[in-house]
């Protein structure tokens, strides 16, 4: 089956598949722009339009190239968002000193291209704020896909083992069971198997990023390794 990411790519950006596909991901993805649009230099508030005007021209437009992000939306978004804040660097340059405005594209291009050449290095952040973003924005996504097959009745459940996913502030095992009426044996069991759907899930999210599954261990292992 194919990933929303491979839709984009096969179908085209511009196509009803490929454009839909891309809406999603764009409204999954917001976050890292967002982030890295922020620390960039930009207030919260022109942050916020700079990165609505972002993702519409995005989506109005598509992208050029015959290989985005090399198979994976990350790259591609990341590459993208570069070349923005570079325009918009050089707007407003341009702007002060009173010359014409120029509409830019989002094509990242190669990594010699202008999407990876920042006009003002100093006020672009590194690749890594954006990618430990991007690691949160999955995780988020993982879990909160977790928290919704558990119904109304497992809730409490999950609500008390949710902690042990990521291993911070999470209770005794004694105490866990406790909580829920529980063996500690039980407790552990239920523990694992929350893990193990939790990294399918995780791996599942991964997936719709990439153009080849084959490539979902590589990116989970950067993403846990970027993310701490």
């Amino acid at each position: 089956m194919p990933t929303r990411w491979t839709l984009v790519l096969r179908a085209n950006a511009t196509s009803p598949e490929g454009r839909a596909a891309l809406s999603d991901l764009c409204a999954a993805y917001y976050q890292p722009v967002f982030v890295f649009l922020r620390r960039s230099g930009f207030d919260g508030d022109t942050a916020r339009e700079h990165a609505h005007s972002f993702f519409a021209h995005l989506l109005q437009r598509g992208f050029a190239g015959p290989d985005p992000g090399r198979g994976r939306f990350r790259s591609y978004l990341l590459g993208a968002v570069k070349y923005f804040v570079s325009g918009v660097l050089n707007r407003a340059r341009r702007e002060k000193r009173g010359g014409a405005l120029e509409h830019e594209t989002l094509d990242p291009g190669g990594e010699e291209s202008a999407a990876h050449l920042i006009g003002d290095p100093a006020a672009t952040p590194s690749a890594e704020v954006f990618d430990r973003e991007w690691a949160v924005a999955v995780m988020n996504r993982a879990v909160a896909a977790l928290a919704a097959e558990h119904a109304q009745d497992r809730r409490a459940h999950f609500e008390a083992l949710r902690p042990w996913l990521m291993g911070d502030g999470a209770a005794s095992h004694a105490e866990t069971a406790k909580t829920l009426g529980m063996s500690e044996g039980a407790v552990k069991v239920a523990v694992h198997r929350l893990r193990r759907r939790f990294r399918e899930l995780l791996r599942q999210e991964i997936a719709e990023t990439l153009d080849d599954e084959a490539d979902v261990d590589d990116e989970l292992r950067y993403l846990c390794a970027v993310h701490g």
